[in-house]
């Protein structure tokens, strides 16, 4: 992955690196990149299967299906570079993490641990072929892939809000669509101060057809609430923006009215479409009756 642009993968079938990008066939440097990354890559798949690991990783797992996990990747900032950091994780939890600096072990899996020769030995080989490998990798696709992974896409922001008539909830919705690179900071406030996260529905980061991602936060406001009117605030923060962008909100003196109102339509309809209902069925019935008894009389 480059930032969140797939441009390798392993197939283990084969034991070879596929590349998800046009090939060249006379590009001698992207041959060097790939047999590079087929090292790196190599390196992880095997560190999986190694059997004293598995042993190691699985000695106090229970039945079923469980997950292992192994995430390694190095930062180019302004062309400054990071170390290479290698994260491993079972069914969801962190077991180690490595950095060139330290190692820390999860304590469940205290089995992991490196020996002080063994921690050596890592290091030799991190600094010297895996590091070099993928500060290559990462610098030669970002050369390649830079209209993609360097463009800027401002997001577009929506402040929604929707009434629940049965409820008489309202749904407010802080939207954000259209923008890239993924990450973006989107906050509500309410009167100036953060809503915590237990009242919202937090929206994932979600990809669009177009390349840009979309997300949202939405919370739930009691009738009581809309009420005492508070102010609301969608906050957003994003790489495209020299400022923070708000958008504000609050709800309107009419609130409640809204509510009875729509109640009062929802009456009215029912009212419509019942009194017809019940001068007919008082129709049919006098004329059953009329009929029974013109029937006794010629009787």
């Amino acid at each position: 992955m480059l930032d969140d642009l797939q441009v390798l993968y392993y197939d283990c079938n084969v034991k070879k690196v596929i590349s998800r990008s046009q090939l060249s066939s006379t590009n001698v440097v992207e041959d060097f990149i790939l047999e590079g990354a087929n090292i790196a890559m190599e390196y992880v798949y095997y560190t999986m299967r190694n059997p004293a690991h598995r042993v190691n990783l699985l000695s106090n797992h229970t039945g079923g299906v469980h997950v292992h996990q192994m995430l390694g990747g190095c930062v180019l900032d302004n062309d400054k570079s990071s170390l290479l950091m290698v994260w491993e994780a079972y069914d969801g939890t962190e077991v180690a993490h490595y950095d060139m600096h330290n190692r820390t072990v999860n304590p469940l899996w205290p089995q992991l641990m490196w020996t002080t020769k063994k921690e050596a030995s890592y290091l030799m080989d991190f600094t010297n072929v895996y590091r070099p490998i993928c500060i290559q990798t990462l610098k030669y696709y970002l050369g390649k892939e830079k209209n993609i992974v360097l463009r800027k896409e401002r997001p577009r922001v929506r402040l929604i809000h929707k009434l629940c008539i049965k409820t008489g909830e309202m749904k407010v919705s802080c939207l954000a669509t259209g923008f890239y690179p993924r990450h973006i900071n989107l906050t509500m406030l309410r009167d100036g101060h953060p809503i915590p996260d237990e009242e919202l529905i937090l929206g994932e980061v979600l990809p669009n057809g177009d390349g840009t991602y979309q997300t949202r936060r939405t919370l739930s406001i009691c009738s009581e609430e809309l009420r005492e009117r508070h102010h609301y605030t969608c906050s957003f923060t994003h790489l495209t923006l020299d400022n923070k962008l708000d958008i504000n909100w609050v709800p309107e003196e009419g609130s409640d009215v809204a509510v009875i109102s729509s109640l009062v339509v929802v009456l009215v309809l029912v009212l419509v479409f019942t009194i017809p209902v019940f001068v007919l069925c008082k129709r049919r019935h006098k004329v059953s009756s009329t009929s029974f008894l013109r029937v006794d009389s010629a009787s």
